[in-house]
């Protein structure tokens, strides 16, 4: 299995939030009917429910995008890191006089 990319993870982390919505949604609507049925024990236990899921859903969103924004980060880094030493790489050769060919 490869590693998930940061638009992966971005996705992920905003499909997660649209969920959240979702399951809100549902649970006021479970709560409205089992209330109007009379079952308040029945609405309580579906509206914890539905509050659980939806603090798991708005927090494995939020750490989807904080990952995603780590790997971006990361990237930037390589990326700097190579830039680096090619201008190191460059440098000696001009002190040295070692060039390709010589």
């Amino acid at each position: 299995m490869e590693p998930a990319t940061s638009t992966q993870l971005t996705t992920a982390a905003r499909i997660a939030d649209a969920l959240v919505y979702a399951v809100g949604i549902a649970g006021v609507v479970a709560c409205g009917l089992l209330l109007r049925r009379g079952d308040l024990a029945f609405a309580i236990v579906a509206w914890c429910l539905t509050f659980v899921a939806g603090a798991g859903l708005r927090l494995a969103g939020w750490i989807a995008r904080g990952m995603a924004e780590l790997l971006v980060r990361q990237a930037r880094m390589q990326e700097d890191v190579g830039d680096l030493r090619a201008d190191k790489v460059a440098a000696e050769r001009r002190d040295t006089g070692r060039h390709w060919g010589a």
